[in-house]
């Protein structure tokens, strides 16, 4: 997507290259309304919780669970690896550059998805590590907890959405042959 950061651990390009995948993958324009339910969302139902003094229980059990999306997720990246490696020098040009686009566009889905996860599960890990979780949390972390889950599963949305796109590009476009 854009150019590189010169550290090491930051993580400023993987959420750069991220939401400028936030386009209409014809016009290339970004599209407000993607914005709009990607972020505003998360906010909105996080507000109603914690207006409504909504109280998180069982945070181990929510950090397991988040571990093992960030996972599975990170099993994505290697696919995604793994398939365009295998498919994008056997594909004709006019192929190569639509599964190109949609390589880089779930390259960088898949990215901010786990980097996400990892965030959230170290904040969760913190939580069950210095908290006393026996007890609801209060609404406001409780409120945070919910913010940042409904926005991992946007995440996770698109990402499976960029599967499909670019499973259906190679079926329609490349056959690979059964040997």
């Amino acid at each position: 997507m854009r150019g590189t950061n010169n550290s090491k651990f930051s993580a400023v390009v993987l959420v750069r290259d991220h939401f400028d995948t936030l386009r209409n993958f014809d016009t290339k324009q970004p599209r407000p309304t993607d914005y709009l339910v990607y972020l505003g969302s998360p906010v909105l139902i996080a507000a109603v919780t914690w207006w409504f003094e909504g109280r998180a229980r069982n945070i181990p059990d929510v950090l397991a669970a988040v571990a093992i999306f960030t996972g599975l997720i990170f099993n994505v990246f290697v696919l995604l690896f793994d398939l365009t490696a295998r498919a994008t020098d056997r594909l004709p040009m006019h192929a190569r550059e639509i599964v190109d686009q949609l390589a880089d566009e779930l390259r960088a889905k898949v990215s901010y998805a786990v980097f996400v996860g990892i965030l959230f599960t170290t904040y969760l890990g913190g939580l069950v590590m210095f908290a006393d979780t026996d007890k609801p949390l209060d609404r406001t972390l409780t409120a945070l907890i919910i913010m940042v889950g409904i926005h991992m599963l946007l995440t996770i949305f698109m990402v499976l959405k960029r599967v499909r796109a670019m499973f259906r590009a190679l079926r329609i476009d490349y056959t690979e042959r059964v040997p």
